[in-house]
């Protein structure tokens, strides 16, 4: 079953009149928000492949799910699909499931954490940001096993789950991820 988004407001968006300079403001507002998130990320990051390989990538879409700024292309589809549960204002998403958005990510290492944006009760759109974890656990340290037969042998796969919820983190679904890695400290770092 597919997400269920919850908004306290209904109301139909008011159309605008856009004139290109406004629209050039806006877009370059969204680019620069963009590498803000990258900034960010890579200032903060314990993860070598987030800090000196820039093996991340942020990404913004509208309220359809396709992507405004980004790399890659959007997997907001995928996620509303493989996530069964309510969305609402406050909420934060975590996932590294091969198997859910679509094909976006691509080993277990990939994380990705998804935000619903929301103005006066309203979604609006999502904000999300893709970082390759260190180490997830799995038979070998790292994460990547070069003689894995199966995918559990890379380490502990999330599926997509609420990491928050009314703007609260969830302690005790991030301790039992941490508690399947080698380095928690730098896992519970980066998110």
């Amino acid at each position: 079953m597919p997400t269920k988004i919850i908004q306290t407001n209904n109301k139909p968006f008011k159309r605008v009149k856009l004139d290109p300079i406004t629209l050039d403001v806006i877009e370059n507002s969204m680019f620069s928000a963009r590498w803000e998130m990258d900034a960010v990320l890579f200032r903060t990051a314990m993860s070598p492949g987030i800090r000196e390989q820039g093996d991340e990538f942020p990404m913004i879409a509208n309220l359809d799910g396709k992507m405004v700024v980004g790399q890659f292309g959007s997997f907001i589809y995928g996620f509303m699909e493989a996530y069964d549960g309510t969305m609402e204002e406050g909420d934060m998403f975590l996932t590294n499931d091969p198997y859910s958005c679509n094909g976006a990510i691509s080993h277990v290492n990939d994380w990705l954490l998804l935000r619903p944006i929301y103005k006066d009760g309203r979604l609006i759109s999502y904000a999300a940001m893709f970082g390759h974890m260190t180490d997830v656990g799995g038979k070998v340290p790292g994460s990547l096993p070069t003689d894995a037969s199966q995918i559990f042998e890379e380490g502990i796969r999330v599926p997509p789950i609420k990491i928050y919820k009314d703007d609260v983190l969830q302690e005790e679904i991030l301790e039992l991820i941490l508690n399947n890695c080698r380095l928690p400290h730098w896992n519970r770092s980066d998110f």
